[in-house]
């Protein structure tokens, strides 16, 4: 699915940006691709794939919600003065204590399934690939316009998709007449809103502002992704894990002050 979803986007990028625009690729504008590519969508968006296998929508959205946290701490050319502001140190506080509370009962490792405790790992890993991938793009000078950049990203990220899928045996039981109308739909969502114009977004505004600045779309996602899990996928939280949600968007907000003050 995501290799599919990848290729489309950017193999339709690739013939808008280079054979209508005549856009030229150079091997920098290719590394570029390579090594974001791998960390925003094979790692970060490669765990969320993994994890809504086990774990509910809503629940995968807050802890994808945790990057703004780790790009604070890993932003290093931000310089250490972030960390003298009072509301930095209250959001970190509600941000992790989130997370704390979110994973307070899964040391107890015997009582829960290998692959709901896989996913909670690999959302940890994803987050933290969707950091560095961040902070890649946002620091690295290339000489390539958004769309070309988005098109390196996603054509390298897709061929990478497809072959962890071969050698995970995916292609052995998919079978295109089994997928249903409801899943192409969904599909079709994904490359249309969620990379060509959702992403594309997010790319463009790392070369205007802060990446700090750019990942406060975590404000939202939680709450959006809860309330549609709840209402349309019959999605049920725990008290927990309302908690959580509310102490990272707090986080979040505190975060947000700490860079306005």
């Amino acid at each position: 699915m995501a290799g599919l979803r990848f290729v489309i986007v950017g193999g339709l990028l690739y013939l808008w940006t280079a054979v209508i625009k005549k856009e030229k690729y150079d091997w920098s504008v290719w590394k570029f691709g390579i090594i974001s590519g791998f960390f925003l969508f094979l790692v970060g968006n490669g765990a969320v794939v993994l994890a809504e296998k086990n774990l509910p929508t809503g629940l995968v959205s807050i802890m994808a919600g945790t990057v703004p946290f780790w790009v604070l701490i890993l932003d290093s050319r931000s310089g250490h003065m972030r960390f003298r502001n009072g509301f930095t140190w209250l959001g970190l506080l509600l941000g992790f204590g989130g997370l704390i509370i979110l994973f307070a009962d899964k040391i107890n490792i015997g009582k829960h399934e290998p692959g709901v405790l896989f996913s909670y790992f690999i959302m940890l890993v994803g987050a933290l690939g969707w950091t560095i991938g961040t902070l890649y793009s946002k620091y690295t000078s290339i000489h390539a316009s958004t769309n070309a950049r988005v098109c390196v990203q996603t054509l390298t990220s897709s061929i990478m998709f497809i072959a962890v899928a071969g050698i995970k045996g995916d292609w052995n039981t998919f079978h295109f007449k089994e997928v249903s109308m409801l899943s192409w739909g969904s599909l079709a969502y994904l490359i249309l809103l969620g990379s060509m114009i959702g992403y594309y977004c997010f790319l463009w505004l790392l070369t205007k502002v802060s990446a700090h600045a750019v990942t406060t779309h975590a404000f939202v996602n939680p709450l959006v992704a809860v309330f549609l899990g709840t209402v349309f996928a019959g999605e049920r939280f725990e008290p927990k894990e309302y908690i959580s949600l509310i102490c990272i968007i707090g986080g979040l907000v505190a975060l947000y002050f700490s860079r306005k003050k």
